[in-house]
C-alpha cells in the first residue's frame, strides 16, 4: 500500500473518530454522524480493491454522490429550509 493510501486511511479514520466523538456529544447531530461514518466507510472499501475497472466505476459514483449531494444542499439552501 502506498504512503498516499496510508494517509487517507489516517485521515478517514480521524474524520470518523470525529464524528463518533460529535454523534456522542450532540445528540441532535447523531444521524448525520452515522450517514458520514458509512459514508467514510464506502470510501475505505475502495483503497482495497484490486480491479482497476471496479475501482474506477466505484470513484465515479462517489464522485457522483458528492455532487449531487452538493447540488441538493444548494437547492435546500435556495429554498431557505436551511
Amino acid at each position: 500500500m502506498s504512503l498516499i493510501r496510508y494517509s487517507l486511511l489516517a485521515a478517514i479514520m480521524l474524520y470518523i473518530g470525529i464524528f463518533l466523538i460529535e454523534g456522542s456529544v450532540a445528540p441532535p447531530v447523531l444521524l448525520a454522524s452515522i450517514i458520514g461514518i458509512v459514508l467514510l466507510l464506502a470510501l475505505i472499501s475502495t483503497l482495497f480493491v484490486r480491479d482497476e475497472e471496479r475501482l474506477r466505476k466505484t470513484e465515479m459514483i462517489l464522485v457522483w454522490c458528492c455532487v449531487l449531494a452538493y447540488a441538493v444542499y444548494g437547492l435546500i439552501r435556495a429554498g431557505g429550509l436551511v
